[in-house]
């Protein structure tokens, strides 16, 4: 088990920058099991949060916040599970819009689609999921 960190957009991403690092995409397909991307948002805070008339909170600010509207962190995150179809296409050198594609066949959730979670569940705003993730 090899755990380690890489500066990339989204899960897929980290196949193409380990094989840009050096990693023969042979080696890569045969060892892989996923890719787990996070990014960090700020929490709303629940003493001031206002919820408009779509059911949507956004920040307002207040002492226990220090005006900012936002109090704390939690993590959005997307899970490749590196399948067979995922490791035939790392194998032969596939773009990464097409392991983008498959792992979403096979069931990969976007950090965006994450953060909506947590839009819904009034934990952060849309704006701060937008801010931390790509289209």
């Amino acid at each position: 088990l090899v755990l380690a960190t890489l500066h990339t957009n989204d899960a897929p991403s980290a196949v193409t920058r380990l094989t840009d690092m050096g990693v023969e995409p042979f080696l890569l397909s045969s060892s892989l099991l996923g890719v787990l991307a996070q990014r960090l948002v700020r929490r709303l805070c629940v003493h001031c949060r206002r919820q408009d008339e779509r059911g949507r909170w956004h920040p307002v600010g207040c002492d226990r916040c220090s005006q900012t509207g936002y109090k704390g962190r939690t993590g959005i995150y997307e899970l490749m599970v590196a399948d067979d179809k995922i490791r035939s296409l790392i194998h032969n050198r596939a773009a990464e819009s097409q392991v983008y594609v498959a792992a979403e066949a096979a069931g990969l959730r976007s950090m965006r689609e994450d953060g909506q979670r947590l839009i819904d569940e009034g934990i952060t705003s849309v704006a701060e999921v937008m801010s931390v993730t790509r289209d």
